[in-house]
């Protein structure tokens, strides 16, 4: 079984074509910004809605765990809270809903096989995101196998953050890396996002030996964290042989989730990035030879 966070039909990014992305539950990392928190963990958990809630306590009066209380507000306890969705069922404005649902890889392939034919006229296919997607590596891995024996394109949207010998196993069956650089410096990678500089970079020395022309280096660009040192990160995938970088403006499509999962969102207040303020790296692409663009 897979544990599947949320499958996206009609994608026009993260790979060529018209695709399919399957967002995998599960990371390493907690970067502060993330647009899917959700699929930090592999439990299927509980998402509130404060907006929709009509505090009608319906939810409360059916958890026989009693992990739901208003206090006055929304509270939910995580340790009590077995996933029995019973909450969601009597939720009749839909404030409450879960993330995370397991799959079998039969039942993952009848869903991205009903959009065949606009793979094939797009040359389009499947994208595996997350969270990190290798995060559940054996059964991934087995639904990579047949994606390939089927003949579909593979992208994998990665942090990188997972053991040299799982990217040898997987490197084969993967027509496209969109692979993160998210920071340089050692400290500030671990510290802010809790990746591994060695395990990641190691990685993309691999691919750089072995593959560079399927990879695409990408980089989120976050106000305080990375901004200044864009250029050095285009530097470095020059000097590592690859082709193309995507800078991906900071953005807060994802804040909504953080507040329905009770986080505290610590870009609240920060505006979403213009591409404009990047326009310049794709010169100073053109001048080293190497396509960077603004988003991906």
């Amino acid at each position: 079984m897979i544990k599947v966070s949320n499958i996206e039909r009609f994608a026009t990014h993260d790979g060529p074509g018209i695709r399919t992305t399957i967002f995998l539950k599960g990371c390493p990392l907690h970067c502060p910004w993330c647009a899917n928190p959700e699929t930090w963990t592999l439990d299927t958990i509980l998402m509130h809605d404060e907006k929709k809630c009509v505090r009608c306590h319906c939810c409360q009066k059916v958890c026989e765990k009693m992990a739901i209380d208003f206090d006055p507000d929304f509270k939910i306890n995580r340790n009590l809270c077995d996933g029995c969705q019973k909450c969601m069922d009597v939720c009749i404005p839909e404030a409450i809903s879960f993330s995370g649902k397991e799959m079998t890889i039969d039942e993952i392939l009848e869903e991205i096989s009903k959009d065949d034919a606009y793979y094939k006229n797009s040359n389009g296919g499947i994208t595996l995101s997350g969270g990190e997607p290798l995060f559940q590596f054996e059964e991934v891995f087995k639904l990579i196998q047949i994606l390939k024996e089927k003949g579909y394109h593979i992208a994998i949207e990665t942090t990188g953050m997972y053991n040299l010998n799982v990217l040898k196993k997987v490197e084969p069956y993967i027509d496209l890396f969109l692979h993160d650089i998210k920071h340089l410096n050692k400290e500030k990678l671990e510290s802010i996002t809790g990746a591994s500089k060695e395990i990641i970079f190691n990685n993309l020395d691999y691919l750089s030996k072995t593959c560079k022309e399927k990879v695409i280096i990408r980089t989120p660009v976050i106000p305080g964290f990375n901004e200044e040192i864009v250029k050095d990160i285009i530097l470095y995938a020059k000097e590592k042989g690859f082709k193309e970088v995507n800078l991906l403006p900071y953005h807060s499509l994802g804040k909504n989730k953080w507040h329905n999962l009770k986080k505290d969102y610590v870009y609240e207040n920060e505006k979403m990035m213009d591409k404009s303020h990047l326009s310049s790296y794709t010169e100073l692409g053109k001048e080293l030879n190497i396509c960077v663009k603004i988003g991906g």
